[in-house]
């Protein structure tokens, strides 16, 4: 994952207070306090998941083989179609 910058602007002051205080009592720099904090609120949890179909945004679990067992047969490819 590549690290891509912010620049944020218009904090209220109750904000930044707060995540200075939280940056202030685990330790951690005020950025890393910022980014733990955007990952809890997207992800539920420090660990950033790194998906691309966002699935877990929607809360949507993927869907069982059952599905994709179903499918297989519509979506293979009819040759004489496609000639």
């Amino acid at each position: 994952m590549s690290n891509i910058q912010y620049t944020i602007r218009n904090i209220p002051v109750p904000l930044d207070r707060v995540i200075r205080k939280r940056a202030k009592r685990s330790g951690e720099s005020f950025n890393q306090t910022v980014v733990n904090i955007l990952a809890m609120q997207i992800f539920g949890s420090t660990h950033i998941i790194e998906d691309d179909n966002f699935d877990w945004l929607y809360n949507i679990n993927t869907l069982d083989d059952s599905f994709d067992e179903a499918i297989k047969e519509i979506s293979k490819i009819d040759k004489k179609i496609w000639q």
